[in-house]
Parts: structure tokens; C-alpha cells; sequence
């Protein structure tokens, strides 16, 4: 692009010869060429467009025609859009971020859905006159559609397993809070509100039963646990003593992307009527045998009995195998939708987490854990204001604690941050938004920082 401006006919250009261009106009176009990061240059009230290599994907067939034209001809298609954050941007000197933002792009001679992560910057000259308008931004669209897709791939999942008809329950963490349920997990347990919360306290009448120490046994070994025929008490109400009822379960360890166990799958079969026909099956089968002596008739039908109950147990065990077979496809179905997740997650170019509604740190990539030298066990399970991204900057866990709270409640809350980090001072766009369900409720937060390289900090100074 060096080449191309110094090769075009400036001479019959509003801008003339670039020997002659404004100081703060070489410089801003220094800037422009020396950056690795797609960059641009509107100049004047017409916002002619200059920019270097990075950015010369971004107009796609538009390149190099755009090159020093108007920005209101060169973006014809979406000025409608852009064109007033340009006149907001140099009529009040006041910056824009905006991030995944949505661009009806026209490319290949049709409007094309395009996503982007972009900032306009006033460029002022020696008398602190708005002049220009300095813009870097890097397209997200790949990575947008691919995560509507993920979505939507996992509500289906969630979806099959809702309808599911044997209760289904997935545990997140070391004390096995309830992330999913069922309908049929749900009617095991009544009906109580448990997503959510760890499961004795979801499940206090459990406490004492074995289940708890059983699901912190599969925690730590990361093998699964198979009960037959286990009997559990379970309370309908508050008020109301517990009940017992007889389960078929199998508890199965979740592993993350790093091969750790970070939850378990739950699988339960309700069997207390088949349990309780069975034990009314043997106090027949014993009251047949104390009357085997006085009545041979009955030897056949006792025989026949026995049969049927062998023929049952098979046709159980199959039934079995078939359920453990279909859970089995399942898991590898959705372990592969939670490492497709994970890869998008472990990005190099901006920092992410997720937090939950209270601000609490539940996950954060690689290359925001490497800017403070700590692992995801270090400064998982704290508040995120606490964090050693906040403690070397007086009054920064405040704000973050400020933002937080405006997140949950949903709304993006975003802002300039300059953070003192183990590699010495960096500056980022931050924001937090909310993560809404089906119902537009806030069920998480995530917190996205993309650092601003040093040669828009020092325009921007």
C-alpha cells in the first residue's frame, strides 16, 4: 500500500501531492503503514480513504479503487450506518468501540451479513482542530456464525435431553451444583426449583445417604459409578416426611478441553415399583415353598413363575445395555460440542471469561490467565474484581465491581482500562455483557478485553 500511494495521481486529488500533505496527516499515515493491524485513514470533512495492507481485505473487490475516495462513495453501502458515527466521531472528538457489530456489507454484487470489531479515533492537528478519523478493526463474522451455531447445536442437545423420558441432571464443580435438569429429574424430586444449587443443598434430605461422598469419589478418580437397586429417601415437601423411593443410576464424569473432571452426568431410573413387585414376588415364591409339602399341585405354577421373572430380568438387562449404549452417544456427542467450544474459547487476541450473575470467576482463557501469570485454579471461584488483573491500579476493582453489577442487570457495560500486568502497562477496550436464555434472562457474564497497540495510545495521547 506504500507503493500504491506513493504511485497514485495526487496531483488531480483534493489532497495534492502528499510532499505537501499536513504534518498531522504523515504522521497518522506512518501510523497507518508501520501497523500489523488493519488500519485506515478518512482525512477532511470528506473522510477520503487511506489505509494500509492489513486493511486492504476489509473492502474486498473495492480494492484499490477505494483508495482516496470520499468514505460516503467508497461505503455507499453501509453509510447509512457508518456514516453517522464518522460525523459523531469529528463534529465531538469523542472516540467509538464498537464490537460485534453488525455490517450489510454488499460483496460479490449482494448485501452479505458481516460482523465487526472496530474503533474510530479523532486525529487532531497542532492547534487541536478535528482533521481526521483514525480507524483499526478486525472482522468476526466466521467466528459469530460459528458460535450461532454452536448455540444452536447445544439448545438441540438440551432439547433432546428435556424430553428425555429418564430423569437426566448435569453437575457443574466440586460441590455438584445442578446445572441442567430434566422433566423427568424434575418429577423425581417433585418439582423443586434446584438449578442451580449444590445438590445437598438442593437435596438437604440426601445428607447422610452416601450419595454425596459417592459423587465426590467420581470426582477425584474420574470413573464412573453404577448403582442398581439403591434405595434414597427423598422429601416431596418441607413438611412432609421423606419418602423412599428404589433408583437404577449411573454417575458419569465430565471433562473439560485439559482432560480434568469438571462435572458429572447424571442418568436415573426410578425403579421402586419394579423394586417393590419383586419383593412381592419373593414373599410369594417363600409362602409357594412353605406350601410345596402340602400342595405338589402348585410346584408348575411356582416353576412358571420363576421363568417369567428369569425372562424379565433379561429382557431388563437388554434394556439396559440399550439405555447405557444411547447415553454412551450422547456424551461423545456433546463432549464434542464442549471442545469445539473451548477451541473458540483459548483465542490469542482479546482476553475472555465467563463470570456468573454475582461476579463470581467461573472460566478464563489462556492468553488472559498468561497476562497475570496465574492458572484458571488460581482465580476461579473469586470475584472478579479481586483478581490480579485489578490489583495494580488503585480504584480499577471498584469500577469492575460497578461494571459488573450494570451487567447483570443487562446491560454492556464497557471502558477504556490501563492495567499494570506482569509484562509492565497495558491499555484495553474492556466490556461485559450479559448472557441471556431463551427467556431474556441473564444467566452469566462475559468479560472481553481487546488491547489497544501502543501506536493508537500514542495518537490517541
Amino acid at each position: 500500500m506504500g507503493e500504491r500511494i506513493r504511485n497514485f495521481d495526487w496531483a488531480h486529488h483534493p489532497l495534492g501531492e502528499p510532499a505537501q500533505w499536513p504534518s498531522a496527516l504523515r504522521m497518522a499515515m506512518s501510523l497507518c503503514l508501520n501497523s500489523s493491524f488493519p488500519t485506515a485513514i478518512y482525512w477532511g470533512r470528506d473522510f477520503h480513504i487511506l489505509y494500509n495492507d492489513a486493511w486492504a481485505e476489509i473492502p474486498a473487490e473495492k480494492h484499490p479503487g477505494i483508495l482516496g475516495m470520499p468514505a460516503r462513495e467508497g461505503w455507499s453501502d453501509i453509510w447509512d450506518i457508518v456514516g453517522p458515527q464518522f460525523t459523531q466521531v469529528f463534529t465531538s472528538g469523542e472516540g467509538l468501540a464498537l464490537y460485534e457489530h453488525m455490517l450489510p456489507m454488499v460483496r460479490g454484487g449482494r448485501p452479505c451479513e458481516t460482523w465487526w470489531n472496530y474503533s474510530l479515533t479523532a486525529i487532531r492537528d497542532a492547534e487541536h482542530r478535528i482533521v481526521g478519523i483514525f480507524n483499526q478493526g478486525n472482522e468476526i463474522t466466521s467466528v459469530v456464525h460459528a458460535r450461532r451455531e454452536r448455540q444452536e447445536e447445544i439448545e438441540r442437545w438440551r432439547e433432546l435431553f428435556r424430553q428425555a423420558p429418564a430423569p437426566v441432571a448435569l453437575l457443574r464443580g466440586a460441590s455438584h451444583v445442578f446445572e441442567f435438569v430434566n422433566d423427568a429429574y424434575q418429577g423425581l424430586v417433585t418439582g423443586r426449583e434446584i438449578v442451580g444449587k449444590p445438590v445437598a443443598e438442593a437435596l438437604p434430605e440426601v445428607l447422610g445417604q452416601g450419595f454425596i461422598e459417592l459423587l465426590d469419589g467420581v470426582y477425584r478418580s474420574g470413573e464412573a459409578y453404577l448403582g442398581t437397586g439403591v434405595k434414597v429417601r427423598l422429601r416431596p415437601a418441607a413438611e412432609v416426611e421423606a419418602q423412599e423411593r428404589v433408583l437404577d443410576f449411573v454417575y458419569q464424569p465430565m471433562r473439560n478441553a485439559t482432560g480434568e473432571v469438571d462435572g458429572i452426568f447424571v442418568l436415573a431410573t426410578d425403579v421402586t415399583e419394579r423394586a417393590r413387585a419383586e419383593s412381592a414376588l419373593r414373599i410369594t415364591n417363600w409362602q409357594l415353598g412353605e406350601e410345596r409339602a402340602r400342595l405338589a399341585a402348585l410346584i408348575e405354577a411356582e416353576q412358571r413363575a420363576q421363568l417369567a421373572l428369569r425372562r424379565f430380568n433379561e429382557a431388563l438387562e437388554a434394556h439396559v445395555k440399550a439405555r447405557t449404549a444411547e447415553l454412551t452417544q450422547a456424551l461423545a456427542a456433546q463432549s464434542a460440542v464442549a471442545d469445539r467450544l473451548r477451541a473458540t474459547f483459548a483465542t490469542d487476541l482479546i482476553f475472555q471469561g465467563f463470570l456468573d450473575t454475582q461476579g463470581t470467576l467461573l472460566d478464563a482463557n489462556p492468553a488472559s490467565l498468561a497476562a497475570i501469570g496465574r492458572s484458571l485454579e488460581e482465580v476461579a471461584g473469586r470475584p472478579f474484581w479481586e483478581t490480579e488483573w485489578f490489583s495494580g491500579r488503585p480504584g480499577i476493582a471498584a469500577r469492575m465491581r460497578e461494571a459488573v453489577e450494570s451487567a447483570a442487570r443487562g446491560e454492556t457495560a464497557r471502558c477504556e482500562l490501563h492495567l499494570n500486568l506482569a509484562d509492565g502497562e497495558r491499555s484495553f477496550l474492556f466490556t461485559i455483557r450479559p448472557v441471556l436464555n431463551a427467556k431474556h434472562e441473564v444467566v452469566g457474564l462475559v468479560p472481553e478485553a481487546l488491547e489497544i497497540p501502543q501506536t493508537a495510545q500514542k495518537m490517541a495521547a
